[in-house]
């Protein structure tokens, strides 16, 4: 059922995870205003950044992209959303 409506499914999951990608640059976890460097940009930018990958994934998959493009997107934002818990957590 998916793949048969994949350019209304797609869309719509790129447009929700752009809206949380904008959402989360305003909402930042308290913790990023206690810690300072690259621990303090993670935690401010990596989550935006996974829902801007997220984003870009189903826009792909939207658009009959190769398996392997729409992959390796998600993966990246899968490293994303890492790096951000592990800047939290530290």
């Amino acid at each position: 059922m998916i793949v048969r409506h994949r350019v209304a499914f797609g869309l719509l999951l790129a447009l929700a995870s752009s809206a949380f990608a904008v959402l989360w640059l305003f909402v930042v976890p308290a913790r990023a205003d206690e810690t300072t460097g690259v621990q303090s940009a993670a935690i401010r930018y990596a989550h935006p950044a996974c829902w801007m990958l997220l984003a870009a994934a189903s826009a792909l998959f939207a658009t009959r992209a190769p398996r392997r493009a729409v992959d390796a997107v998600a993966w990246s934002a899968l490293v994303a959303y890492a790096v951000f818990v592990v800047a939290t957590l530290a």
